[in-house]
């Protein structure tokens, strides 16, 4: 079989159209042809063939994770997740994977530093909850508790445990001036609890703001 004709596609000038003794081929991406080299006039058996398709799937699969990076970073799990949603092989995918590593654009380690300054910087917000978060996205545990600690030490987690406990007592203003003590305490433990901190930050938070408080008997 010879390759008679190769031409862009006229919808999708990335991707070309070639044709095999004057017939219809194949459609692959111009950079298959540019890693196989092919022109017209080039002979093609069952090898070339199969090499040309493998070629293509591995392109497609690559193409399709880069365009999953563009929305924003990925970790491993997810790149991973997306082609198998689109039922590339698993050898295509492992190759994928290690390409996109290689080239920097996968780190899960970087990924997860990230993810923990970015979430401190939308809200404050405690290391149950980052690390739950980072669990989802597929960031193995060692790595999530590294990042973690790297990003939010003890003093920095007190300090964002005051700054959520400002905000809600801020917000409920007004209805603290109304309601017991007890029940303040008790609310602005739930909330910083659902915010993901633990115990050992809430109790001195809760002391800190609460002593102030003339509704307060305990104090």
């Amino acid at each position: 079989m010879r390759i008679t004709r190769i031409e862009s596609q006229k919808r999708r000038p990335g991707r070309k159209n070639i044709y095999a003794d004057g017939k219809f081929l194949a459609g692959v991406s111009a950079e298959t042809l540019l890693r196989l080299a092919l022109r017209a006039g080039d002979d093609v058996g069952p090898g070339q063939l199969a090499a040309l398709m493998k070629t293509e799937e591995l392109v497609s699969a690559r193409n399709t994770a880069l365009r999953f990076l563009t929305t924003r970073p990925r970790t491993l799990r997810e790149i991973r997740d997306k082609l198998r949603e689109k039922e590339f092989s698993e050898e295509e995918i492992r190759r994928v994977i290690t390409d996109l590593t290689t080239a920097g654009l996968l780190n899960d380690e970087e990924f997860a530093r990230m993810f923990v300054r970015n979430a401190l910087a939308i809200r404050p917000t405690g290391q149950l909850v980052v690390k739950r978060k980072l669990l989802a996205l597929g960031i193995p545990k060692a790595i999530a508790e590294e990042a973690i600690a790297e990003e939010m030490p003890p003093d920095s987690t007190h300090e964002q445990a005051l700054k959520a406990a400002k905000q809600f007592l801020r917000k409920n203003r007004t209805r603290q001036q109304k309601e017991p003590a007890v029940k303040l305490r008790s609310r602005l433990a739930g909330f910083l609890a659902r915010r993901g901190f633990g115990w050992d930050t809430i109790e001195p938070v809760l002391r800190t703001f609460l002593h102030q408080s003339p509704e307060n008997p305990n104090e």
